[in-house]
Parts: structure tokens; C-alpha cells; sequence
């Protein structure tokens, strides 16, 4: 082989795979893969949003006891449940109740004022005006709620809000003693609960907040302000004063029977305050019965020397209390209103009907359940009258009526 021939070298031979290109995602896997992005977004901003979301409240943080066990004088029974309807669906909300002879005057959701007699209900008076119903309705058509007969027969009512009046329950004639609008001591009542009159005729009052209306009452025990004040009505002078203040919801109110003080509940706190009258320690407030086995509402003499205490809501050591849980945590009190409505908010409360009978000291002696809730979930006043006993509500159909004898605890 010459030099000149050059070496041939083996042919080499490439063998190319053909490809379809790019895996293209199917349309189930787009949707799932929007679906997981959808889902991770919602993660991330959902805190966000809710963060952001304005607070119908503003929290303050306290304290209350561990909730009572209900043993003893709180053992359950189901004496409530023996209770009979009475008028039912004649009234709306029989709130407090008034007992003369065979009267009975209450008054309604419907900002009436009705005289019920020998089964008839008839309407005594309006304090406000018509349309009502709706919940933007109530200022103006108002809701009474204490009420106490005067000793010239006069029925005096404090309206949530429009006042304190004067009614003449045979003719239905109404007078206005002081109107809500008024100020006192700087600040405009916004929910005026209960009253007391006095033998000289002098008329004790609560006004639950000076922040929020009765309308508002779940708003005010989660925001747990301390906005409520105890007034007195002067009808000599005319004059309303702020005697003290500071109540976590001011509500029933009653005078002890030796005339030395005026018992103030305190629903938010659940428990009784005492703002004395007489002594070295009048002028000043102390507690009378804390760690109360619910939120107070009314509270009323009994026919056996006590105070009977209708409870709003019950608490006790072996069941969840919303209430006592978000006490010292006013974040998550912010974070549950914001999120939910105060219709959604009853839901958390238990039916449970309550009512307890103190004795002087602020001691439970006894008490009467409806552990179903189904005949009483709940109970606003209870009117004592000779061992027969009325039982108010803020929203039920009718009054309930129960006779003592033969119920023992």
C-alpha cells in the first residue's frame, strides 16, 4: 500500500429515536394542580383576611372563678319542668312581671305593656311608636322592662330606650318621668334594665352600658366593658344621678330586706353586687354572691326570706362555658365576633333552665333546674307571690307558672 493511499476508517452509523416532544398535562391534571393552588392560596391569605376584617367589639381581658359543680344546693333536679305554660303565644318576651291581686302586668318584645287578667291579655299602653318587630325597629318602638307598682297604684316602667315612666294601668295613661335621652354625669344611657322604688319614692335604676343597646346585650358580656352604672331617680326634684359605676352589665336589681343596701346583678361576672345604703360603708360597693352557677339577669325576693336569681346562661365545672373560657383571652373573643353573628353566638350557650334562691349572706339555699332546657331554657324574673311563682323571659311566648308546695330540694 503506496503512502499515498490513506487509511480508510469504518463508517460510522447513528441511529436517531424519534420523540413526541414535551409531555403535555391533561385536563385532570390542570384541575388538580389549580385545585392544590387554590387550596395553598386560601391557606396563606385566608389568616390574612380574617386578620383584616373589622371587629364589631373591642375585648378587654378578665377574670372569673372556676365555674361552680353543681352539687349540693345545685344538684340538678327537673322541678322547672312541672312549670305550666300560661297565655301562650298571646305575649312575646314577658320580661319582668308585675303580680296585683289577680293581675299580672309584663311587658313585651313588642314594646307593649298588657294587663293580663282572668286569661285575657289586654294592652295597657305604647311608650313607643310603631312599626316593630325587626331588630332596627326596637329604639323606637322600644322595650319596657322593670316595672314596679308604686304605692298610689301608678305602674312605673324603665324602657331600654326611651325612659322611665309612669303608667295608670286603668286608663292606660302614660306619663314620662325622665327621658333616656338625658345625660348624666356626661354620658347618655344606652340600655336601662331594671329599677327599685323606695318608700319615700325614690327609684333606683341599672343602665347596662353606656356603649351598647339591649339590642347588643351578647356584644356587651363578650366585650366585657365595665360601662354600667347604678342611677336614682329623684321625683321630688326631678333629678337622675349616677350613684356608681363600673358593672360589667348592670342588670336586675332589688333592695335587702333589712333596707340596708341595693343588690345589683352583674351578668357579665356572674355574680351579685351590693352598693350599700346605710353604715360606714355606705356609698360603696361590695361583692354579695360571686361565682355564680350562671349569668344573673333578675333578681326578686322569695316568699321563704331569700332572693331568687334568674339566670341568662348556665356555667359549671364539667361542661365548656364560652364565656369563662374567652374571659382572659379577648383575642379569640375579637376573632369568634368577627366571624360570627350573636343569633350564631346563643348557640354556644346551653339550654339549660336555672333559677337559685340566696339566702342574706349570698348563699345558695336552693335550686330549681329544666336540665333539657325543652319546658325553660332560660329564665329572666322570678315573681314570688305566696309560694306561686311566675317565671319571665326575654324571648319566650309565655309566662311559665309553678307552684312551690310539695317541692323540695
Amino acid at each position: 500500500m503506496s503512502e499515498g493511499v490513506r487509511k480508510r476508517h469504518p463508517v460510522q452509523t447513528v441511529h436517531f429515536v424519534a420523540h413526541d416532544g414535551p409531555k403535555q398535562p391533561t385536563k385532570s391534571m390542570n384541575w388538580k394542580r389549580a385545585l392544590c393552588v387554590s387550596f395553598v392560596s386560601c391557606i396563606v391569605t385566608l389568616p390574612l383576611i380574617i386578620w383584616l376584617l373589622p371587629s364589631p367589639i373591642e375585648p378587654v381581658a378578665f377574670s372569673l372563678p372556676e365555674p361552680p359543680s353543681f352539687e349540693g344546693p345545685l344538684t340538678p333536679n327537673d322541678h322547672l319542668q312541672k312549670a305550666v305554660r300560661l297565655y301562650e303565644n298571646k305575649i312575646l318576651g314577658p320580661e319582668s312581671i308585675v303580680v296585683d291581686g289577680d293581675h299580672l302586668y309584663t311587658g313585651t318584645a313588642d314594646g307593649k305593656i298588657v294587663d293580663i287578667h282572668e286569661g285575657t291579655v289586654r294592652t295597657v299602653a305604647k311608650l313607643g311608636k310603631d312599626p316593630c318587630g325587626r331588630f332596627q325597629d326596637e329604639p323606637n318602638c322600644g322595650r319596657p322592662l322593670g316595672m314596679k307598682l308604686d304605692k298610689d297604684g301608678y305602674l312605673i316602667v324603665v324602657d331600654s330606650y326611651l325612659g322611665l315612666f309612669k303608667v295608670n294601668v286603668a286608663t292606660g295613661d302614660v306619663h314620662l318621668l325622665w327621658p333616656s335621652s338625658a345625660p348624666i354625669n356626661g354620658k347618655v344611657p344606652r340600655f336601662l334594665n331594671d329599677l327599685y322604688i323606695m318608700p319615700d319614692g325614690l327609684i333606683y335604676i341599672t343602665d347596662s352600658s353606656t356603649k351598647w343597646d339591649r339590642r347588643h346585650n351578647r356584644y356587651l358580656v363578650m366585650e366585657g366593658e365595665t360601662s354600667g352604672r347604678l342611677l336614682s331617680y329623684n321625683p321630688k326634684t326631678n333629678i337622675t344621678t349616677e350613684l356608681a359605676s363600673g358593672f360589667a352589665f348592670a342588670n336586675g336589681i332589688q333592695l335587702t330586706r333589712n333596707g340596708d343596701a341595693i343588690l345589683i346583678c352583674e351578668t357579665t361576672k356572674a355574680r351579685i353586687m351590693k352598693y350599700n345604703l346605710l353604715g360606714p360603708n355606705a356609698g360603696q360597693v361590695e361583692v354579695f354572691a360571686d361565682n355564680l352557677p350562671g349569668l344573673p339577669d333578675n333578681i326578686r325576693r322569695s316568699s321563704s326570706g331569700g332572693y331568687w336569681v334568674g339566670f341568662a346562661g348556665i356555667r359549671r365545672k364539667d361542661k365548656f362555658s364560652l364565656v369563662d373560657f374567652s374571659a382572659p383571652r379577648p383575642w379569640l373573643r375579637k376573632l369568634v365576633t368577627k366571624l360570627l353573628s350573636q343569633e350564631v353566638l346563643m348557640r354556644f350557650i346551653p339550654k339549660y333552665g336555672l333559677i337559685a334562691e340566696l339566702d342574706e349572706q349570698g348563699e345558695i339555699v336552693r335550686s330549681l333546674h329544666d336540665p333539657t332546657g325543652t319546658k325553660i331554657p332560660a329564665v329572666s324574673e322570678v315573681e314570688d307571690h305566696d309560694g306561686v311563682m311566675y317565671l319571665g323571659s326575654y324571648g319566650l311566648p309565655y309566662i311559665s307558672k309553678l307552684h312551690l308546695q310539695g317541692i323540695k330540694n
